[in-house]
């Protein structure tokens, strides 16, 4: 008996999705109202936060609903009043009661939603090369798989890729504007502060007191897509406190699509579709990873020369002066030079209040001394704040209104 393979079949499913779309829509064109049903709620794209534009696709079921409500109906884990729950298990079973209760009244059901890129989104994800061109290369196969996604009518794929470069060059800035681009949601795990088998990955049973679902399949149910954008952060640093239980036993499950499409929360405790997510993990050496979670990413290096690192600095810079409705001149290349030692992430809250300094000053554009007032700001009660970095220094009142 012929079968045909997983990869065709949904390809032949968003295929049919896509061809019923356009049976709708002349069935619509028919009616008197014009209206839309509900079934055909979903465009080729509509406005999300912020007022951008996001592509819109085909839809999947990430859990069951009939396990879910079987589970509600003979009344799996606790039952009863949660105000009388004495111990630590009646309260985990209590809240994983109201999850589940949460889950079966969402309006939504179990459908989320996946994507399937248009020019709009191209083009969003291909401009990233004007401000982070250093990813120039990751850019490049993200838009090559749009394309293909694009030309086929099949939701985006893209397979789990690790960025490997020195501390402070942009990843994890690079991935937030590619979810951005993209229109999907977005989270950040960091392995540096995980100490255990990996519960920001895969939730804790009822029986903890700190019991509840990982960020995963929260991101899942409570999102709006299938395919969000979840960043692991310096994924070669984890810490577990016992070796033997370490995260890398779940993400061998998450980063493996076959067992990712049947990936169980241990607090939701029901399979989830996990499979679609996009993984971009981020390190400064892949050396303390094991082979077996390497070989299942596409791994990308890169070395930003000091040209790409302006970009960056020039692209925090405008985003905070947009929050501020434009309203500084842009800092000359000095300034920027004097700022190259503080990564994205700093840079983003230095020029906020480098700003606030320069208001104050009644100047609306940057000087040096402005730059020397946010970093004593940021690095105050730290170690580091005892030796010079960048411009530090004490700032005179008369170069703050001076220069």
């Amino acid at each position: 008996m012929n079968t045909i393979p997983s990869y065709d079949a949904e390809f032949l499913e968003n295929r049919r999705y896509l061809e019923l779309q356009v049976q709708l829509g002349h069935l619509r064109d028919q009616r008197p109202d014009g209206a839309r049903t509900d079934t055909d709620a979903d465009g080729a794209s509509e406005v999300g936060a912020g007022g951008t534009i996001e592509p819109v696709g085909p839809k999947i079921e990430i859990y069951d609903a009939e396990r879910l409500a079987r589970r509600l109906g003979h009344g799996d884990g606790f039952v009863g009043d949660p105000a009388e729950a004495n111990n630590d298990e009646d309260a985990g079973q209590a809240r994983q009661v109201r999850l589940w209760t949460k889950m079966h009244a969402d309006e939504r059901g179990p459908w989320r939603r996946l994507v399937v890129p248009d020019e709009a989104m191209i083009a969003r994800v291909a401009g990233l090369n004007a401000i982070c061109p250093h990813f120039g290369e990751i850019t490049a196969w993200i838009v090559r798989a749009a394309n293909l996604a694009q030309a086929t009518g099949t939701p985006l794929r893209l397979d789990p890729a690790v960025v490997v470069g020195p501390p402070g060059t942009g990843k994890t800035f690079y991935a937030r504007k590619l979810a951005e681009a993209m229109g999907v949601p977005f989270e950040v795990i960091a392995m540096n502060l995980m100490t255990d088998r990996g519960s920001a990955f895969s939730g804790l049973t009822p029986v903890w007191r700190a019991s509840g679902p990982g960020k995963v399949a929260k991101l899942l149910i409570e999102g709006s897509h299938a395919c969000p954008l979840i960043v692991i952060d310096e994924i070669e640093k984890a810490s577990p406190i016992n070796p033997r239980e370490t995260p890398e036993n779940v993400l061998h499950s998450l980063l493996e699509r076959e067992n990712a499409a049947r990936f169980v929360d241990e607090f939701v405790d029901l399979p989830i579709r996990a499979d679609h997510i996009f993984w971009f993990a981020t390190a400064n050496s892949l050396d303390p990873l094991p082979t077996s979670i390497v070989d299942r990413m596409i791994v990308f290096t890169i070395e930003p020369k000091p040209a790409e690192m302006l970009a960056i600095q020039r692209s925090i810079f405008h985003e905070a002066n947009l929050r501020v409705g434009q309203s500084f001149a842009e800092p000359g290349a000095e300034l920027f030079r004097g700022t190259a030692s503080h990564n994205p992430r700093t840079l983003s809250r230095l020029w906020d209040i480098a700003m606030g300094f320069a208001c104050e000053a009644g100047r609306r554009h940057l000087v040096a001394a402005d730059i020397r007032g946010a970093e004593q700001v940021l690095l105050a009660g730290r170690e580091g704040a005892r030796r010079p970095i960048g411009f530090i220094r004490q700032a005179t009142k008369g170069e703050r209104g001076g220069e």
